[in-house]
């Protein structure tokens, strides 16, 4: 058989018309036809999780699935045009009207609105034929988990328990009990019965946190719990404190060097959290400094740090997300790693977060709940107003704690020091260990060559190791290794003064042990707020929450809003489930699809690189804002439980100023950068700027004002705010001056 431009050919030779020729050629010929079968269907949400829900009024993504059978019938010549995929029932018309398939196709798209809630509604996928050779077909959409209707939810619904707990949790001051009844109704609304929720949440939700990822820091916390326990008993965290009392002579330098020690811990941040924390505690306690500040600048600089630095956790969580996100869209131009580089620039929450906690060091004013907390912690001259304890005296509060320095011992200060050393200096080794010691699978949709592909050995690039890491794998095997040296190395500091055998040991291995599972206990409860964090969490992605506020903010988008929209979706996000790293991972992908969608540009275009870069830097910023404002974020837990302070009093004072960072990187940050303006001078811009508006606040009467910087040494105060800072610079600086004199007097005294 000839095919049809061989015909329309021959009969124009012959006279007729180009158009004539193909009408009547089309007429002429015929061919076998095959016709359409369903064989599945999906409707997702755009954070791609088939467990959600679905919510009314949203645009789900509806992908069928069909197989080709011949048919008896012929037609004309097929096109590629005449099979069309439409929707009836409960639904709404696609926007852009129908979609045309051609024949052979394996699947197709169109997007799914269900127009009414409350009910099990339909969703019907419909092939018609324009030839009308093939019989029209049609596949009644049923929920998987089911096998029936799939039950629609009001948009609004998702709302419900997000504002639940924020209103909860302040009347209470209760995290605990206010993640639980959020969980709870979560599972309520999912389950449409107050009785299975409560079933499902105590019966399935919780084991299945701990039996994941959860499980993995929940283990680490207790291991490091341990490590902390024995640096307390054996008076290592005292001698810390009194060794570091030598150098750090006042608040202001109490907050600076917990401060560059965020710095200095700068491969984890939950590392960073918790060592930082239990070491400095001390110290800061003696400076007067509010606990409050201290969990602060802890939780502040912790995943900031994280989050910029090329050599951490972070990067080996972001880089799989950035590869696997750029190879669903086919972008191939830059590496993940080169993408990752180029976006630090641009993280300016990050930066700016870090700007804040340094000029709120160096300028000592506070403003909001954290000035009403360091008012208190600098009015009791005996120190005991560093801790809200309600009704109770700092003694007492003391008291309760599960761990305590052993009586009659010497409290030496490399008795925690050499423990933490050990600890951060097998970390990354371990990491690197665990990185070629995983195994690496191959990528089904990966090129020869690229990264996924191949092996991981000891040559492969240091991106590619971390990449491939384990990090809490890494983390146990440093905290185990700490709680090992720990055990020897208390026992061989032997006083035989202090009784013979065992009994002269600064702590017996079985006293050791002991203190190490009572350090454990000192992070029972942050572990216990964690699960409940991370079972609502995970019962708020059930409820469909990213797709909620990707449908509510992504009619907004143009190249300029595209960073500012992100920014405050991720924060909203993270805000509402507590975990940044959850954040990334659900946005990642979105982020490159938004990319791709509201530039216009050529994928593996400068133009459209330059953009992405922008969109990831504004998905983490946005996963660590929404992170330091909400109550519920690991971080949050950790570093108030590192702090010794309760859980809602380091949320309160901390969410003030994560909200206005949040504002600058908004005004400052995304949105200049959208415009096209360079990151580095916007950085620099914010960095200058951020003092200002500082300053400016804490000039409210009755909100803010200067913080009074406290020596112990003399016994009072030697100034507040920027006059106090002053003068322990000049005292500090005068007695390091006088200091090396006297020793260079004393080498010339003895040279003679």
């Amino acid at each position: 058989m000839i095919n049809l431009r061989a015909c329309s050919a021959l009969l124009v030779l012959l006279g007729f018309g180009a158009a004539s020729s193909v009408d009547v050629c089309s007429n002429w010929m015929v061919a076998p036809s095959s016709c359409p079968e369903f064989t599945g269907a999906t409707i997702k949400g755009k954070e791609d999780r088939s467990s959600a829900e679905i919510l009314s009024g949203i645009n789900f993504a509806g992908s069928v699935s069909f197989e080709w059978k011949a048919s008896n019938a012929t037609i004309a010549l097929p096109n590629a045009t005449r099979f069309t995929l439409s929707l009836s029932g409960d639904v709404a018309p696609p926007k852009g009207g129908d979609v045309k398939m051609a024949e052979g196709a394996e699947s197709a798209n169109i997007p799914v609105m269900f127009t009414s809630s409350g009910g099990y509604k339909t969703a019907i996928f419909i092939i018609t034929d324009s030839t009308g050779a093939c019989p029209t077909v049609q596949h009644t959409f049923k929920d998987a988990r089911t096998e029936a209707l799939p039950y629609v939810f009001d948009k609004g619904v998702v709302l419900i328990p997000f504002i639940i707990v924020f209103i909860i949790v302040p009347l209470t001051q209760n995290v605990f009990f206010g993640l639980g009844f959020a969980a709870w109704l979560c599972r309520t609304i999912i389950a449409r019965d107050p009785w299975i929720g409560f079933l499902d949440l105590f019966g399935r939700a919780l084991n299945e946190e701990i039996k994941g990822y959860l499980g993995e820091i929940m283990i680490f916390m207790f291991l490091l719990g341990g490590v902390v326990g024995g640096c307390v008993r054996s008076g290592g965290i005292q001698g810390l404190g009194e060794m570091a009392s030598a150098y750090i002579k006042d608040s202001f330098l109490a907050m600076m060097v917990t401060y560059l020690l965020g710095w200095a811990v700068f491969c984890d941040d939950y590392a960073n959290t918790v060592i930082v924390g239990s070491v400095v505690r001390g110290v800061t306690d003696k400076m007067h400094l509010s606990r409050e500040k201290l969990s602060f600048i802890v939780d502040c600089t912790s995943s900031p740090i994280a989050g910029l630095m090329p050599l951490s956790t972070w990067i080996a969580y972001e880089l799989t997300l950035i590869r696997d996100a750029a190879a669903s869209i086919g972008y191939t131009q830059e590496t993940e790693y080169i993408i990752f580089i180029s976006s630090i620039g641009k993280r300016f929450y990050a930066w700016f977060m870090l700007f804040f906690v340094f000029w709120n060091c160096v300028l000592c004013v506070d403003w909001g709940p954290m000035y009403v907390a360091e008012k208190r912690a600098r009015a009791a001259g005996d120190g005991s107003g560093v801790v809200n304890t309600g009704d109770k005296s700092i003694q007492d509060w003391e008291e309760d704690q599960p761990i305590r320095m052993k009586k009659n011992i010497p409290a030496r200060w490399f008795n925690a020091f050499i423990p933490f050393v050990c600890f951060i200096g097998t970390f990354l080794p371990f990491l690197f260990y665990a990185g070629v010691q995983k195994v690496t699978m191959p990528v089904a949709t990966c090129e020869p060559g690229c990264y996924g592909d191949h092996e991981i050995t000891w040559d492969s690039p240091a991106k590619d190791i971390l990449a491939n890491a384990n990090n809490f794998a890494a983390l146990r095997w440093a905290a185990g290794v700490t709680l090992i040296v720990q055990i020897v190395f208390y026992a061989v500091q032997y006083d035989k003064t202090r009784g013979s055998r065992m009994k002269g040991c600064l702590l017996s291995p079985a006293e050791t042990i002991e203190a190490q599972l009572n350090g454990s206990k000192l992070y029972l409860e942050g572990i216990v707020a964690l699960l409940l964090a991370f079972t609502y969490a995970t019962a708020m992605r059930d409820l469909g929450i990213a797709t909620f506020f990707a449908d509510a903010l992504g009619e907004t988008l143009t190249p300029t809003t595209l960073p500012t929209v992100t920014f405050i979706l991720c924060s909203l996000f993270a805000l509402s489930t507590g975990t940044s790293w959850g954040t990334m991972g659900v946005f990642f992908p979105i982020a490159f699809v938004l990319a791709q969608t509201v530039t216009k540009e050529p994928i593996n275009s400068d133009a459209f690189t330059s953009e992405l870069e922008t969109t990831l830097a504004a998905v983490l910023g946005g996963a660590i804002w929404g992170d330091h404002c909400s109550p519920v974020s690991d971080t949050t837990i950790l570093s108030a439980m590192s702090s010794q302070v309760p859980l809602w009093d380091h949320a309160k004072t901390q969410l003030p100023y994560a909200f206005v960072v949040g504002i600058y990187s908004i005004l400052f940050g995304y949105l200049p950068a959208g415009a096209g303006a360079p990151g580095a001078l916007m950085i620099i811009i914010g960095f200058f700027l951020i003092p200002v508006f500082h300053l400016g606040l804490s000039k409210i009467p009755n909100f803010g004002g200067p913080i009074e910087v406290y020596c112990p040494e003399v016994g009072e105060c030697i100034g507040e705010g920027p006059r106090g800072v002053m003068n322990s610079i000049k005292k500090n600086f005068k007695k390091s001056s006088k200091s090396q004199e006297a020793a260079q007097e004393a080498a010339q005294e003895a040279a003679l």
